[in-house]
């Protein structure tokens, strides 16, 4: 008798407790192992890329800055990519001796210098883009469209707090701006 009242109880339905799931903590391995992935994901780039990242960045900020006017002020370049003048200088010099880019004193006022992506330096940028954007065509079809968008506002997210509490600890440590 004491098995059938045991089974007959077994089938009476329990209301389940939702339980919330604990939020994830993140830990010093957990950021350890971004800042390799994060590394290891700028030398894959650069491995598939022709020129170096530098200077291939370098050459899609100038063509970005240029759609406007056709040229870009050498000083917002180092403003916008967080370079030092010398470096900026060195690059700029390398992608015209490459012959990607041409600068040129202003009209205006002879103290700016200006710069301008020329024939041979888009189609390098276009080319190079073409390998990157169909390598990232093919992480968006096997993440899917959404999930790949989430990421994408998640890290521009992540990449302007990050910068910005990067220039809030060097202020704290008394180190210059770039």
């Amino acid at each position: 008798m004491e098995l059938e009242e045991a089974g007959a109880a077994g089938q009476i339905p329990q209301e389940e407790k939702k339980q919330e799931k604990p939020e994830p903590e993140i830990s010093v391995d957990d950021y350890k192992k971004l800042v390799m992935q994060m590394r290891k994901t700028n030398l894959m780039i650069q491995q598939i890329s022709g020129i170096p990242l530098g200077e291939l960045t370098m050459l899609l900020t100038i063509s970005h800055l240029s759609k406007e006017n056709g040229e870009a002020k050498v000083s917002c370049l180092g403003d916008l990519m967080k370079l030092s003048k010398p470096a900026v200088s060195r690059t700029l010099h390398i992608l015209e001796k490459k012959g990607y880019i041409e600068m040129k004193n202003g009209e205006k006022d002879q103290r700016y210098l200006f710069v301008r992506p020329v024939k041979k330096g888009m189609q390098c940028l276009e080319e190079e883009l073409e390998d990157g954007y169909e390598i990232l065509e093919r992480v968006k079809k096997r993440m899917g469209e959404k999930e790949m968008c989430d990421f994408l506002h998640s890290y521009g997210h992540f990449h302007s707090l990050l910068t910005e509490e990067i220039i809030r600890l060097n202020k704290e440590k008394g180190i210059r701006p770039v």
